[in-house]
Parts: C-alpha cells; sequence; structure tokens
C-alpha cells in the first residue's frame, strides 16, 4: 500500500515539475535567488544520500510535501480533473466531512463520501472515518475545484 502511495505521490511530484516549467516558460519572470539561498541549497541537498538508480530522491521529496494541487487530463474523453492533496494532523472530523492543518497552517476540508478509502495504520483492514479522531496525522488525497472530495484518507497514528 505505501509503495501504491510513493506512486502516486511520485507522479505528483512529476507532474506538478511539470506544470511549474510550463508556468516558467509562459514568461513569467522567476526571482533571482541570493547567493545566500543558492549555497544553502547546494549544502543541503550534498548531505541528502542518494540512490543509485534515483527513486530515493523522489521519496523523499514525496515525504516533505504538505500539500500540492496538480491536474490530469482524461485521454479518452480529453477532460480534466484537478487533484488535491495535504498532509497533517485532523482538526475535525465528521463522518461528513474531514478538516485537516498542514504544517504551513494552510487548512483544507473535504467531503467525505462512500466512496472515500480510509486506511489506518493500527486497522490493516475495515477502517472507516469513524476511525480517524482530531489530531491524528493524515494524509488525504481527493478530487475537485470548489468542493474538495476525499477519495483517500491515511491515517498514520500508530
Amino acid at each position: 500500500m505505501w509503495k501504491r502511495i510513493a506512486i502516486v505521490g511520485a507522479t505528483a511530484v512529476i507532474v506538478g515539475g511539470a506544470g511549474t516549467a510550463a508556468f516558467a516558460a509562459s514568461g513569467t519572470a522567476a526571482p533571482t535567488p541570493s547567493p545566500a539561498s543558492t549555497s544553502a541549497a547546494s549544502n543541503q541537498s550534498a548531505g541528502t544520500p542518494k540512490a543509485q538508480d534515483g527513486r530515493r530522491d523522489g521519496a523523499n521529496r514525496l515525504r516533505r510535501t504538505v500539500h500540492a494541487t496538480w491536474v490530469t487530463e482524461n485521454k479518452k474523453t480529453k477532460t480534466f480533473t484537478m487533484h488535491d492533496a495535504i498532509r497533517g494532523l485532523v482538526a475535525a472530523v465528521s463522518p461528513t466531512s474531514i478538516t485537516v492543518r498542514a504544517a504551513d497552517n494552510l487548512t483544507e476540508t473535504f467531503v467525505v463520501s462512500s466512496a472515500t478509502k480510509v486506511h489506518t495504520r493500527a486497522l490493516k483492514t475495515g477502517a472507516s472515518i469513524s476511525d480517524v479522531k482530531a489530531g491524528d496525522p493524515v494524509f488525504v488525497g481527493g478530487t475537485g475545484t470548489t468542493t474538495l472530495t476525499a477519495v483517500r484518507i491515511i491515517d498514520a497514528k500508530k
């Protein structure tokens, strides 16, 4: 299961990187980093262990991701879907919604439906939204533009 999450997250990072590249190519000026921030970034990456095949680097980025938004295209129908993900602590939870506060204090509320899949570390199978409590560390992934609908909730509390 965690491998699948890592693959989905790595895909999100790749898609997000492509979106950033497209945004940068659109002619919007990007701020020039100061020499101090450039050297700090290079020193930080020098101390990070890298796998020979590059997979560990993507997994490490995914573990540090706080929240993300990306868009995918359905090749058959030519429609687009907006995806949203957040990692943080549950601020509020009910049978129909979950509110998560990320480390940077961004708060997002997702609608919980019967189609929402809930996973917990404590219960390997058969978890439901009633097993998720306020204060639990969670990852929530969903879709939507104005109203976010949770597709998957992963409660990481042991």
